[in-house]
C-alpha cells in the first residue's frame, strides 16, 4: 500500500506537469473547444493502453527468463526516474504552445491521439522505467502491469479533462501564467527522485 500511494502521488504529479500530451490537448481544445480535447484524449488515452500492454508483456518475459535481469530493470528504472526527476526540477515552465488553425474531423483528432501517445519514445521508455518499480515478484507481474497502467491512465484522465475543458474557455491565460507548471515541475521533479533513489535502495539491499 505504501508503494500504491507513492504511485498515485508520482502519477497525479507528472499528469500535471505538461509533456507532449499534455500541450496537445491544450492546443486541440483552444483551437477548436473542449469537445475536440475531450476526443483527443480518447485517442491518448488508446495509446497510453498499447504502451502498457507493451511494457507488461517486456516484463513478464523479462521476469520469466531471469530473477537478476528483472532486477536490472528495476535498477535501470530506478536511475531513469532520477534522470527525468532533475529534468522536471530544472524545466522553466515554459509552455511551447503554437496555435493551429487546422481544425481537424473527429476521426483525425482521435487518430492524431493516439498516434501522439504511441509513437512517442519517452512514453515507452517511461513505461518500462516507473511501471516495474511496483511489481512484486511473488504475483503475476503482467496482471500487476496491466491493473497499473490502467490506474495510471484512470488517475490522468480527470486532469486531462480538466486541461481541455480550461484550456477551450481560458487557454491565452493558461498558456500566458507559466508560474504553476514551474513549480509543479519541481515538485515532481523532488517525488521522482526520492523515489528512484529510495527503490534502488531497495533493490540494492
Amino acid at each position: 500500500m505504501q508503494n500504491l500511494s507513492l504511485f498515485v502521488l508520482a502519477t497525479l504529479l507528472l499528469a500535471l506537469t505538461p509533456g507532449q500530451d499534455f500541450i496537445y490537448v491544450m492546443i486541440r481544445s483552444i483551437s477548436q473547444g473542449a469537445r475536440a480535447g475531450v476526443i483527443a484524449i480518447a485517442g491518448l488515452m488508446m495509446g497510453v493502453t498499447l504502451h502498457t500492454l507493451a511494457a507488461a508483456t517486456g516484463v513478464a518475459a523479462i521476469l520469466l527468463t531471469s530473477a537478476y535481469a528483472f532486477t536490472a530493470i528495476k535498477l535501470i528504472g530506478a536511475a531513469y526516474l532520477i534522470y527525468i526527476g532533475i529534468q522536471a526540477f530544472r524545466q522553466k515552465g515554459r509552455l511551447e504552445i503554437r496555435k493551429t488553425k487546422d481544425h481537424a474531423s473527429d476521426l483525425k483528432l482521435f487518430k492524431e491521439g493516439i498516434l501522439s501517445s504511441t509513437l512517442n519514445p519517452k512514453l515507452a521508455l517511461f513505461f518500462m522505467a516507473f511501471l516495474p518499480q511496483f511489481v512484486a515478484t511473488d504475483a503475476d507481474p503482467f496482471k500487476q502491469m496491466v491493473l497499473l497502467g490502467l490506474l495510471f491512465a484512470l488517475l490522468s484522465l480527470p486532469i486531462l479533462l480538466g486541461v481541455a475543458f480550461l484550456s477551450a474557455r481560458f487557454g491565452d491565460l493558461i498558456s500566458v501564467n507559466q508560474k504553476v507548471s514551474r513549480y509543479i515541475g519541481k515538485i515532481t521533479g523532488v517525488v521522482l527522485v526520492g523515489l528512484g533513489i529510495k527503490l534502488g535502495l531497495v533493490e540494492s539491499n
